[in-house]
């Protein structure tokens, strides 16, 4: 049975809406304004909210902004009533991320009408998330093993041959098996320690107060941690001459082992799937409450620019040969949104690509 909270400071208009509701088979709660109402909706999580916007003590508005405010809450779909059906009514509320108005004087049949819509397509939007969760878990087999398999194979291969008796190799060939060893090792570390970064950051999403935790976390000297990732994963590419820097001094409000795996991200990726002798420019702007990371590369881009469209664990059919899972800006991207963080992708294929995350100093 689906829930919804009522909350009106008229009591024969609240006491009316909620018999209506209950003869259509709803389980239906009250509040007699908006600072109750929250208080109701953040214990219970209703289905649905249906509210007034003038009230005493905490009018509509507040307390839709209050609960959008929590990742409990946000959610929840929101129906306004109001007797003011004007354009600043329907943009502030809009902007709060109210679903729907009914305007007083309503009948029965418009109150209906627009809870079942309104559940209606959150149930759609529930069994999107649903579906897109079994497509994940259909295919998270079949892509990991085989792209930690394959490394795997190799340094057990390789392995043999350095310990076998019937193979007899020179000191230098040693040493080169030993090399080949090392680079499988750390392709596959690089790979594990992206999984394991995916599965942590889809559990915050059900782990609030961990999460808030983290968000009241900071990086100092960001722009060297920046200078030091991009030296590193450059040197690694053998493209040092490549790599541009240009970073200003800055402090952020994110936690310091996220933003390294976000930059790690970013510039990797950049050198992946850019040539050789062709830049990576990386870059931080620091403004008054802001700073902006741009990691920018003239590589083969992106056929497809939006990033909502990303998922993860490619096929690795899908990979045009490049090791990898598709797992890595997936994660990023489901970051940024966690922590309210702005990241955009400008890209166009054949060209190249331009990353941004907007943090905010700290």
């Amino acid at each position: 049975m689906k829930t919804i909270l009522v909350v009106e400071d008229n009591e024969l208009l609240r006491e009316n809406i909620c018999e209506i509701l209950e003869l259509e088979g709803y389980d239906v709660a009250c509040a007699q304004n908006g600072q109750v109402g929250a208080q109701m909706a953040l214990k219970n999580r209703p289905d649905l909210i249906i509210s007034d916007i003038n009230m005493p003590i905490m009018d509509g508005m507040e307390m839709l902004k209050e609960l959008r405010s929590k990742e409990e809450s946000k959610t929840i779909p929101f129906i306004f009533l109001t007797v003011k059906n004007t354009m600043k009514d329907l943009r502030d509320g809009m902007n709060l991320g109210a679903d729907d108005y009914l305007t007083k004087p309503f009948d029965m049949v418009e109150l209906t009408t627009a809870v079942k819509n309104r559940l209606d397509i959150r149930e759609r939007i529930i069994a999107k998330e649903v579906d897109k969760f079994d497509k994940l878990k259909s295919v998270v087999g079949l892509p990991i093993a085989s792209v930690i398999d394959d490394p795997l194979r190799n340094i057990e291969r390789l392995a043999e041959m350095l310990s076998s008796e019937k193979v007899l190799l020179q000191d230098q060939e040693e040493k080169e098996i030993a090399g080949l060893i090392n680079k499988k090792a750390a392709q596959l570390r690089k790979m594990i320690v992206k999984i394991l970064y995916f599965y942590r950051i889809e559990a915050l999403k059900n782990h609030t107060e961990d999460l808030n935790t983290l968000k009241q976390m900071t990086t100092e000297d960001l722009h060297e941690t920046i200078r030091a990732i991009g030296e590193q994963i450059a040197e690694e590419n053998g493209r040092t001459s490549d790599l541009q820097l240009h970073l200003e001094e800055t402090h952020v409000q994110f936690p310091q082992e996220f933003i390294e795996f976000a930059i790690k991200e970013l510039v990797s990726n950049a050198f992946k799937y850019s040539s050789r002798n062709c830049p990576v420019k990386i870059s931080g702007l620091s403004r008054e409450h802001e700073y902006d990371i741009m990691v920018i590369d003239q590589g083969i881009g992106f056929s497809d620019t939006n990033l909502e469209e990303i998922e993860p664990f490619i096929n690795p059919e899908q990979t045009s040969g490049k090791d990898g899972i598709g797992i890595g800006l997936y994660t990023l991207k489901t970051l940024a949104d966690l922590f309210d963080v702005e990241l955009s992708l400008v890209s166009e294929e054949g060209v190249g690509s331009s990353f941004t995350m907007v943090l905010k100093k700290a």
